[in-house]
């Protein structure tokens, strides 16, 4: 789904008729839960778990797919990459060496 596609929540209201205050997030037929994403862990569980107002969600591939075009897609990206060298040790107690590059983005 394009993030164009998105359904239409009318207007994003912080509200939810999810009347649980801790533990994960449970949807129900016909319910609505809102607020503001509060992280992102892609690699968590299957296909990542966000948190809407601290509280964790467990994401499934469509929805994993909709967050990642919604805050990627169609945005400028840049990546630059450091003149100077960092080093760590690995497991093996080898010194491994690298370049150290972050990655940015902005609207067009």
């Amino acid at each position: 789904m394009a993030a164009q596609d998105q359904p239409d929540f009318d207007g994003f209201t912080a509200e939810s008729t999810d009347d649980s205050r801790t533990g994960w997030i449970s949807v129900g037929p016909g319910e609505t839960h809102t607020g503001e994403l509060t992280a992102y862990r892609p690699w968590a569980g299957d296909y990542g778990v966000i948190e809407i107002d601290g509280r964790p969600f467990s994401l499934n591939k469509t929805q994993r797919d909709t967050l990642i075009a919604t805050l990627v897609e169609g945005k400028q990206v840049g990546l630059r990459c450091s003149e100077e060298q960092k080093s760590f040790e690995n497991n093996d107690g080898e010194t491994v060496t690298y370049y150290p590059t972050q990655i940015g983005f902005k609207d067009e």
